[in-house]
This record gives C-alpha cells, sequence and structure tokens, in this order.
C-alpha cells in the first residue's frame, strides 16, 4: 500500500491543522513514544508515519506476536513483575503452551481470543490485529479528540474566565463532552450581553 492510501494520514492530517489553529507544541502532540505505547508499534515505525513514509509490512503472524510480545513488556503486574504466559492463556481460555506458539510467530489466534487477551491488557480491541497505520490512526484519532477536549475547554476558561469546570459522572466519550462544551459556548453566545 502506497504511503498515501494508508488510514492515519487523514488523522494525522487533521491533528496537525489543530496544532497550527490552537498553537500546540507539536514535539508534545506527536510525541512518538506515548504512540508507540498506545499502539504497540516501534518508535521508529510511529515516527515513520508521523514523517509519511510508507508504514513496513509484516507477516500476521509476527505481527500478532511482536504486539503481543510488546504487551508482556510494557505492562507489568501490580508488583512489577511481567505477566506470565499462564495468566494470559487463563484470560484467553487456552492453554500457556498456545500462547507460547503465538509468541513464537507459530500460531495465530482466533478473533475471540485475540479479543479476550486484549481485554485482559486492557487495550483497544484490534490492538493485536490493526495494520501499523490503522493501530496509527487509531491512536492519532483519540490524541485528536483529546487535544480538541482539551482546546475547547482552554477556550472556556479564557473567553469566560471559568476557573474550573466540574462534572458529576463524567461523561461517557470524549464527543459527548466536547458537544457539551461546544453547547455552553453556543449558549452563551446567544445570550444578550450586560
Amino acid at each position: 500500500m502506497t504511503a498515501e492510501g494508508e488510514p492515519h494520514l487523514k488523522s494525522l492530517a487533521l491533528l496537525e491543522e489543530l496544532i497550527d489553529e490552537a498553537g500546540l507544541d507539536w514535539n508534545t502532540v506527536l510525541d512518538p513514544v506515548p504512540l508507540s505505547f498506545s499502539t504497540g508499534l516501534a518508535v521508529n515505525v510511529v515516527r515513520a508515519g508521523l514523517s509519511r513514509r510508507p508504514l513496513p509490512e509484516t507477516d500476521f503472524q509476527e505481527q500478532v506476536a511482536q504486539r503481543l510480545g510488546f504487551l508482556r513488556r510494557t505492562r507489568r503486574n501490580p508488583d512489577g513483575s511481567q505477566i506470565s504466559r499462564s495468566d494470559i492463556a487463563r484470560a484467553a481460555g487456552v492453554t500457556p503452551q498456545w500462547i507460547g506458539e503465538i509468541l513464537n510467530g507459530r500460531k495465530t489466534p482466533r478473533l475471540e481470543h485475540a479479543a479476550l487477551i486484549e481485554d485482559f491488557f486492557r487495550v483497544p480491541r484490534g490492538f493485536l490485529t490493526a495494520t501499523p497505520s490503522q493501530a496509527l490512526d487509531r491512536a492519532l484519532s483519540e490524541k485528536l479528540e483529546a487535544e480538541r477536549t482539551q482546546s475547547l475547554a482552554g477556550l472556556l476558561k479564557e473567553r469566560h474566565r471559568l476557573r474550573k469546570v466540574a462534572f458529576r459522572g463524567a461523561p461517557e466519550t470524549l464527543a459527548t463532552m466536547k458537544a457539551l462544551m461546544e453547547l455552553i459556548l453556543d449558549e452563551e453566545e446567544r445570550l444578550p450581553s450586560a
């Protein structure tokens, strides 16, 4: 696939536009290290995607093995120890040997097992199976929504001299929060000036 057709490029362009409009720090918003953590992609792969270079293609089994290994390296038990194959196997309803086969790139989990593993590690569905561009697109889309929400909150604080906005029962999604903030701004604009 050519770089032009990769899913993450649209989210990247929107995020870059927001960075410019809001005067955000490029290096903070597009830091490849947290993006690597949230995608399971190596930092150099994230950097390639952010600079619009073609992302490497990997064999599907190899990709799943790499991402599961990444999860084991980067997510830990509360005591700091590495999560065991047995713990992953128990969560997925399979044997530790089967998890070993996945980690060695010899087996691929069925979608339901992949979903159970993703749930166990508390990562989004598709973490193990998404292409690099799809994984980066998800992370960039989440970043875009978070930055939009933060920019709206900053605008509310600046324009209306709010010091703090508190919610009872936090909105279920960033989109809900964004819609609420836009509603408040629209209502403020309709009120007569004092």
